[in-house]
C-alpha cells in the first residue's frame, strides 16, 4: 500500500494513471458480460418466450441496482479523503459505516424486488404472457442483492485505497461461477462429445429459475470473498470497529452520493 502511494505521488503520473484504471476499465466489462451471460445460455436452450423473460428484467434491474450502487461513490471518495488525511479513525467510521449502508441497502432492493417484482414489470409494459415467468426470474435475482451491494461497496473502498485488481479478480470469479451454474441449472442432463469422447453433463433442467439462481448464488460468491479480503486489509480493515452508522461520515457520503445516483438513474431510464 505505501509503496502504491509513494508511486501515484512521485513516480511517473502516466504508468500510476494506467495501472490503476485498467482493472476498473476490465471490472465494467466483466459487468457487462455478466449481464448478457443469463440471456446467452438461456437462448441457446429455452427458446424465445424464456429469453423474452429474462430481457424483461434487464432495465428494472438496472435502473434499481445502479441507483443504489451510486451510494458505494461516495463511500470511496471518504474514503479517500481519510487515507489522503491518514485520519485512521475516519478510515474506520467510513469503513463500517458502509458496509452498514450496503447491508441495509442489500435488504431493501431484495424485500423491494421480491415484493414488487411484478409491480415494476407491469409498469415496463411487460406482455402478459412472459410476466410470471419474468416475475419468478427478478424475484429469485433478488435474493443475491445484499451480497451484490456489500461487493459494490467494499469494491469502491479497495479501490480508494488503491487497490482495483482485488475487486476485478473477485469479478472473474463472479462471472465463471455464474456460466458454471447456468450450465449446470438450466440445461437438462444430456450427453456431450468431447475430442471424441462422449461424457454426460448433470443437469437440473431449471431453465429461466435456474439462470436467476446462478446469478444470486454468484452474487454470494463475491460478496463473501471481497468482505474476507477486505476484513483483513492492513489499512482499512473493519476488524475492532463498532458497526454502527456515523452521522458524522454518512452526511458527506450521501452528498457525494445523491449527484451519482441521479446521474445513474437518468442514465438508466435513457
Amino acid at each position: 500500500m505505501k509503496k502504491r502511494q509513494q508511486s501515484m505521488l512521485h513516480g511517473p503520473l502516466f504508468p500510476s494513471i494506467v495501472a490503476y484504471t485498467i482493472p476498473i476499465i476490465l471490472t465494467s466489462l466483466l459487468q457487462l458480460l455478466f449481464n448478457a451471460a443469463d440471456l446467452v445460455i438461456v437462448g441457446r436452450y429455452c427458446g424465445s418466450i424464456s429469453v423474452a423473460a429474462v430481457g424483461a428484467t434487464g432495465a428494472i434491474t438496472h435502473l434499481v441496482i445502479y441507483l443504489f450502487i451510486g451510494l458505494s461513490v461516495g463511500a470511496g471518495v471518504c474514503m479517500a479523503h481519510a487515507i489522503g488525511r491518514c485520519d485512521e479513525k475516519a478510515m474506520y467510521q467510513t469503513v463500517h459505516t458502509a458496509i452498514l449502508v450496503a447491508i441495509i441497502s442489500g435488504a431493501v432492493l431484495t424485500v423491494v424486488g421480491i415484493i414488487c417484482a411484478e409491480t415494476f414489470l407491469i409498469w415496463m409494459a411487460t406482455p402478459e404472457e412472459i410476466l410470471p415467468l419474468s416475475t419468478l426470474y427478478m424475484q429469485i435475482f433478488f435474493g443475491g442483492m445484499i451480497f451484490n451491494m456489500v461487493y459494490n461497496f467494499s469494491a469502491a473502498l479497495l479501490r480508494a485505497a488503491g487497490d482495483t485488481k482485488t475487486p476485478m479478480k473477485v469479478g472473474v470469479w463472479v462471472n465463471i461461477i455464474n456460466v458454471v451454474l447456468n450450465f449446470l441449472l438450466i440445461y437438462p442432463t444430456r450427453e456431450l462429445d468431447l475430442l471424441g469422447l462422449t461424457i454426460t453433463m448433470p443437469g437440473a433442467d431449471l431453465g429461466v429459475i435456474g439462470a436467476a439462481a446462478a446469478s444470486a448464488i454468484a452474487f454470494a460468491f463475491g460478496g463473501i470473498r471481497i468482505t474476507r479480503v477486505l476484513w483483513h486489509h492492513p489499512l482499512i480493515s473493519p476488524r475492532g470497529s463498532s458497526f454502527k452508522p456515523d452521522p458524522g461520515i454518512l452526511k458527506p457520503c450521501m452528498q457525494i452520493a445523491l449527484p451519482n445516483m441521479l446521474q445513474r438513474f437518468g442514465t438508466s431510464l435513457g
